[in-house]
């Protein structure tokens, strides 16, 4: 018998990191052509510049780090493509450069490029973003208001929902105006038909596993009902709550990163819970309208209490097999 060495990984998928970015490019151009309608070709100018920023920075950050550069690594595409989803369509080009800069240069680099990662890049950049420039980026255009390409935005701006429920109030919109994406917000998270296509989309491509957007999105639904920040109350304020600020559009594309979340499926799941939980607490405590950039942040830092934690449980379930199938108990090191 002949046997073929062969380098890892050794246990292979037919999904490859090309494929799930170019899923991810894919759901997130549909945002973008919803952008273009209700804002004009401002936000696509603003997706190309931020996609070419990350894109520069991280071709220059390999060269620095005498590494080959990877073609096929489409990572530095889909930050520099959410970056921009997550801000108003009237904020200025030079926040969403900072945003991608920092993203690339701070957040992903140094630890080693993609796969290597600690924290998500786009929440990462759009954290810092909203520390440095938190009052361009939490006030928005209305929704259906066709903004210039260049220069200074003379329109009125006002606050969305988000900044409502913070204040303990009731967002004034209708159901239809909430799924339309028809009130003030980020660019590419207020029109809740379209994120729900772009969800099922990924979870029917397999680029995202269903068990952590449900686990995530339930987990806020409950805490909503029974901690209301509306006035409204009961199922008003769990509506309200999912659709309003980032929530479902972080849920969606940040929540799952592959790189910045646990490895086995049921540390997944308790991550996506716990997630949740410190979305609310950012919510209920924290001093700007939109926390779950910085929420996600911590819980990226704690992956590896996750991962441990699956670890040990899986090791207790495979010794309670063994001890099942060979009716004795067998050495605590196997």
């Amino acid at each position: 018998m002949q046997l073929k060495q062969y380098p890892a990984p050794h246990i292979r998928n037919s999904q490859t990191t090309r494929g799930v970015m170019a899923d991810a490019i894919a759901a997130l151009s549909f945002l973008y052509a919803m952008a273009y309608y209700y804002h004009g070709p401002r936000p696509l100018v603003m997706g190309l510049g931020s996609v070419a920023i990350c894109l520069l920075c991280d071709v220059l950050c390999t060269v620095i780090a005498r590494r080959r550069y990877n073609l096929s690594d489409y990572s530095a595409i889909v930050t520099g493509m959410i970056l921009p989803l997550m801000m108003p369509a009237s904020v200025d080009y030079r926040i969403v450069a900072v945003a991608g800069i920092f993203a690339i240069v701070v957040a992903k680099a140094p630890f080693g490029g993609v796969g290597h990662n600690v924290f998500n890049p786009a929440a990462a950049g759009f954290s810092f973003a909203a520390i440095c420039f938190g009052d361009a980026l939490f006030t928005y255009p209305p929704a259906d208001l066709k903004l210039p390409l260049w220069g200074s935005i003379e329109f009125p701006l006002t606050s969305s929902p988000a900044f409502v429920l913070r204040l303990g109030g009731t967002p004034n919109y209708d159901s239809m105006s909430i799924l339309l994406g028809k009130y003030p917000g980020p660019m590419g998270a207020t029109n809740i038909l379209v994120l729900v296509a772009c969800l099922i989309y990924l979870v029917s491509r397999g680029t995202i596993r269903w068990s952590m957007p449900l686990s995530f999105f339930a987990t806020v639904g409950v805490l909503a009902f029974a901690f209301p920040r509306s006035a409204a109350g009961g199922l008003a304020s769990v509506v309200y709550e999912l659709a309003s600020g980032l929530l479902l559009f972080g849920g969606i594309f940040l929540l799952g990163d592959p790189v910045t979340t646990p490895k086995r499926e049921m540390s997944k799941v308790a991550f996506a819970i716990t997630s949740g939980v410190m979305v609310m607490l950012f919510r209920h405590f924290g001093n700007m309208e939109e926390g779950i950039t910085f929420a996600l942040l911590v819980m990226n830092a704690a992956v590896w209490g996750f991962d441990m934690a699956g670890e040990y449980v899986a090791r207790m379930i495979r010794r309670r097999k063994l001890e099942t199938l060979e009716g004795a108990k067998v050495p605590k090191k196997v």
